[in-house]
């Protein structure tokens, strides 16, 4: 276990009694959270814990508040979401007291993070700050205004025990997907439709995207649209799909959880590229990308795949290799507790 921060508190959303249960018991991926709980910090104060709800802006305010004045004598302090964390920072930047705050950005396209960080200059009140990507280290700097030095790219993680190559359950022809925001599952579609295999799309709607936006647009008969009920099941039905397709609308940075469980359970992986998830996967090593909204080349590379089943299999191979060598939740959690080093 990574070094503990002296005098610290880890302030965050956190995780439901529920959730942290299933963890223990197996059921359900152990992330960043459940691993800092257990002593990395020296306190640890999670919304959920408060019974504060984190949809609610006045609730989350006042758990920031409550949270600034229970840590007001605490040298370091990691902000694990921008909210509460923006909030946090506000107060911050009134009371001033002598304390390094380092917050981690996930969306730093986002104006809700950009117009306070910013505009208000909150981003001063950061002594450093942590982000997904290289690309966003960029923005950052470019967009935000903050040195490179006050800046740690820390990449995402994923539980590499709980999402792991099954040899028990068989691999079907088939495409899976998963997620609901920012997915372009029409072109995914469009790419599957002449192929003649099932695709399996882990969503609990069938067209919502990170606007919000829903329709009642039917799937055709090969697409089986719906909640796959939990992470037990949905770690099946990758462990079944012969190709796992992350297809994303926008230029942000989404669906990285996705490739990197699918990647986990030793599957190819094809994704949407933008300079956002470029870190994430090699293409034509442990993974292909395609160009967004390009129906065509995703049916060539999924027919490709499904051609060439040895390589595909040595595709899902390395994929497991990157993750374990990159992407484990030791490693990211090490990243972040090295900032105070």
């Amino acid at each position: 276990m990574s070094e503990k921060v002296p005098n610290s508190a880890f302030v965050t959303v956190g995780e439901s009694a529920k959730t942290m249960a299933a963890v223990e018991a197996g059921t359900a991926p152990g992330a960043e959270y459940a691993m800092l709980r257990r002593g990395h910090f020296s306190e640890v104060l999670a919304m959920v814990d408060r019974g504060a709800n984190p949809g609610s802006t006045a609730e989350t305010a006042q758990f920031a508040a409550s949270a600034y004045w229970a840590t007001r004598k605490r040298d370091n302090v990691y902000l694990g979401e921008e909210f509460p964390g923006i909030q946090y920072l506000a107060v911050h930047a009134l009371l001033r007291s002598a304390k390094r705050v380092a917050m981690l950005i996930h969306n730093t396209r986002s104006l809700r993070r950009r117009l306070p960080l910013v505009t208000l200059g909150l981003r001063h009140a950061m002594h450093h700050v942590l982000c997904l990507s290289r690309q966003s280290k960029v923005e950052l700097e470019t967009t935000y205004g903050i040195p490179a030095s006050r800046i740690t790219v820390v990449g995402s993680r994923v539980d590499t025990t709980f999402f792991a190559p099954d040899p028990g359950v068989a691999t079907k022809v088939q495409v899976c997907s998963a997620g609901a925001v920012n997915r372009d599952y029409r072109t995914l579609i469009e790419a599957a439709a002449p192929l003649g295999i099932p695709v399996k799309i882990a969503a609990d709607t069938a067209w919502r995207y990170s606007t919000g936006e829903q329709t009642a647009e039917p799937v055709p008969d090969f697409v089986e649209m719906r909640s796959w009920g939990s992470y037990v099941s949905l770690r099946k039905l990758y462990a079944e799909s012969a190709i796992v397709v992350v297809p994303l609308e926008k230029p942000i940075l989404s669906g990285v959880t996705v490739v990197l469980e699918a990647m986990a359970m030793g599957k190819p992986v094809i994704l949407t590229h933008n300079g956002y998830v470029e870190d994430f996967l090699v293409d034509g090593e442990n993974g292909l990308f395609v160009p967004s909204g390009d129906s065509a080349s995703l049916e060539k590379k999924i027919r490709h795949l499904l051609d060439h089943p040895a390589e595909a299999e040595r595709m899902g191979q390395r994929a497991r290799e990157w993750v374990l060598e990159r992407f484990t939740v030791d490693r990211y959690v090490d990243k972040i507790i090295g900032v105070w080093n």
